[in-house]
């Protein structure tokens, strides 16, 4: 039975480009009146989902001067170790490489793409502003994924994590075909590996969540259940 669900998982990444058709990769930061409040990622998993982000396990990884965005991200990939871990394995990769496929720009990216989907802000005073465009790039130097300083600098290492965790899932994405209409699916697994959904949530349940978001012909982003 384990084997049959980590197949059933692994094989719904295929059909990620059936899904969507092609429209951009890009990662957002909320600001509402000119003030950077954080990646959208952990907005929407209360506002939409109604889920807790779980911050236990940033208080379990804080061991001071190492402590940093791409060491939280790795622990928080760790919770899916177990229920898959092709998955796990894969994401792991990307993350070593996070920091040497980066270039900081020091100026504003355009909101030229749009690939949110359906959005649930804040407060009405709020916006999405573009802070990752995952591209290959090979000037000033060769990387993959080009970042506002500006808005990095204003975020927490937490959010950073977050931000860090949503562009290698969609990497995973990515490398299976082109690119999704909307980065839906995307947040939605970013959102269980941070909240406490992940924790009651069993092999045969995350591979489910996979084939739903994955599948061909899947009418959309999935409602989870509480």
């Amino acid at each position: 039975m384990m084997k049959s669900v980590l197949l059933v998982g692994l094989m719904s990444f295929p059909a990620l480009s059936h899904a969507w058709t092609y429209v951009g990769n890009a990662g957002n930061v909320v600001v509402c009146s000119d003030q950077v409040m954080g990646f959208y990622d952990r907005f929407e998993l209360t506002l939409r989902y109604d889920w807790v982000w779980d911050q236990e396990i940033i208080d379990q990884t804080d061991s001071g001067s190492e402590f940093d965005e791409v060491k939280l991200a790795g622990a928080y990939i760790k919770r899916i170790q177990k229920l898959n871990p092709i998955l796990f394995g894969k994401l792991s990769t990307y993350l070593s490489t996070f920091r040497d496929e980066v270039t900081f720009v020091k100026g504003y990216l355009p909101n030229v793409l749009d690939d949110a989907g359906v959005v649930v802000l804040p407060a009405k005073d709020c916006s999405l502003e573009l802070l990752i465009v995952q591209k290959p790039v090979q000037y000033p130097k060769k990387s993959l994924y080009t970042i506002n300083q500006i808005y990095w600098d204003k975020l927490s290492t937490q959010d950073r994590a977050v931000a860090i965790l949503h562009e290698i899932i969609y990497r995973v994405a990515l490398s299976r075909g082109k690119a999704p209409e909307s980065s839906e699916g995307v947040r939605l697994i970013n959102e269980v590996i941070l909240s406490n959904k992940v924790k009651t949530m069993s092999e045969d349940e995350f591979a489910n969540l996979l084939r739903l978001v994955f599948t061909p012909g899947s009418p959309g982003t999935p409602a989870p259940t509480k």
